[in-house]
């Protein structure tokens, strides 16, 4: 999942904005002028981010960008049928950049095995238009809890990454081995080098990484891969 930097407030309207990203962002893409509009209005009046946009491939050239947002989760409420790109190719397109954000999919036409698809790559919702306010805002909710879920996520495997960062290459080494349950004669034998060095490196390695014991290094290894 592509992260973005963090947008700092500034201004006054910077904070009602902020606000309105830790509730949640939606961007909403579609080549109907009036259902953007439409749809933008419910959802700023529930309290939310919105960005409108009449083009899947104007999302994909954004996303290479990377502009700065404030922080909170991000959902996608996208249209079917469009022209140059549907939103089943953009689906596509983003699990090819490995971009999971939770994708809501709304359609006037579609058949079932369009929904089919969409749901298989993980969509959320799929919503046969015109669906109710309420109806759209739970799978809202659901995407948007989705979000906030891969972010976590996403933040304890850079804290995991940053930690193993400290260990040197011979730590990081031992660490891999005594997480696959080698014994410290076994990793000795391995390297070359004596038992006695093996455990120093393996008492300064568990105490960087903050592991109490083998279960939680092996935890924490098997994570970052």
């Amino acid at each position: 999942m592509k992260t973005h930097d963090v947008r700092q407030i500034v201004t006054v309207h910077d904070e009602r904005e902020a606000a309105r990203h830790a509730k949640g962002r939606i961007t909403i893409i579609d080549d109907d002028q009036a259902i953007r509009h439409a749809l933008s209005a419910l959802l700023e009046f529930e309290g939310y981010a919105t960005t409108s946009l009449d083009s899947a491939l104007l999302y994909l050239d954004q996303l290479e960008e990377a502009a700065s947002v404030f922080p909170g989760p991000h959902c996608i409420l996208l249209d079917v049928k469009m022209p140059e790109l549907t939103g089943l190719e953009l689906q596509s397109a983003l699990i090819e950049l490995s971009e999971m954000t939770p994708l809501i999919f709304m359609s006037g036409g579609s058949g079932a095995s369009e929904a089919v698809t969409a749901f298989r790559h993980g969509a959320i919702d799929f919503l046969i238009k015109p669906f109710e306010d309420q109806e759209l805002l739970l799978a809202i909710q659901r995407a948007l809890e989705k979000s906030r879920e891969q972010q976590l996520d996403l933040e304890h495997h850079q804290k995991i990454g940053a930690q193993l960062s400290l260990l040197s290459q011979r730590e990081r080494q031992i660490a891999a081995m005594v997480a696959k349950g080698k014994l410290n004669r076994d990793i000795a034998d391995e390297l070359g080098i004596a038992v006695r060095t093996v455990k120093l490196h393996r008492m300064n390695m568990m105490r960087k990484l903050g592991a109490n014991n083998v279960i939680e290094l092996a935890k924490l290894v098997d994570k970052l891969n």
